[in-house]
């Protein structure tokens, strides 16, 4: 009798193994609801859920200020997962302390048309749209441009963004054109 159940522990441990393992399992694509988790959201869903942002890089900086140095900056869409048909930026500045050079931003290859690209030093404001006729999730840098400081100090780069507005900074969602824009972070310079 003895040797007849000799299999007993090794089943078992076989057993709680397999129970363990469903148990992280399920605790792992529940995010653990449930278990006091403190989110009860599991990661794949945070990933889609992410935030559709239009960004400057750099956003911030400090400089030794130097007459006629330009300094670049890039436009970043990130379209949080969305597919979306484009996207309108509308940034202001103040052209009392700063230039935008060339007169345009320098679109990339991001999105196959650009029917707005326009700045203007003398009301300080940039105004660039981009339209794409092959819908897509989008995460780069859609357009350039640079800037040369006037004085020393800060030199600011706001968006010009209200949400769900479609008259300002927006993101328009494939198949509804709803404005999914969710953030923008703008950037800041310091000169001295």
């Amino acid at each position: 009798m003895r040797n007849s159940l000799a299999w007993l522990p090794i089943a078992s441990g076989a057993l709680v193994l397999v129970l363990s393992l469903g148990l992280a399992l399920l605790t792992v694509t529940t995010g653990g609801r449930g278990q006091n988790s403190g989110g009860g959201q599991n990661t794949t869903a945070k990933a889609q859920e992410a935030v559709p942002t239009i960004s400057l890089t750099p956003r911030e900086g400090s400089y030794d200020f130097s007459a006629g140095q330009s300094y670049p900056v890039g436009i970043v869409v990130d379209s949080g997962g969305k597919s979306i048909d484009g996207v309108d930026v509308e940034i202001s500045f103040d052209p009392t302390r700063v230039q935008v050079t060339g007169g345009k931003v320098n679109p990339t290859t991001l999105f196959s048309e650009v029917p707005l690209n326009s700045v203007d030093n003398v009301k300080g404001m940039i105004k660039f749209s981009a339209l794409t006729f092959e819908p897509k999730a989008v995460a780069g840098v859609v357009g350039t441009f640079s800037f040369v400081p006037k004085i020393k100090g800060e030199v600011n780069f706001a968006f010009v963004f209200v949400p769900g507005a479609t008259t300002d900074s927006n993101m328009a969602e494939h198949g509804s054109a709803v404005d999914v824009l969710g953030k923008v972070e703008s950037a800041t310079y310091s000169f001295k």
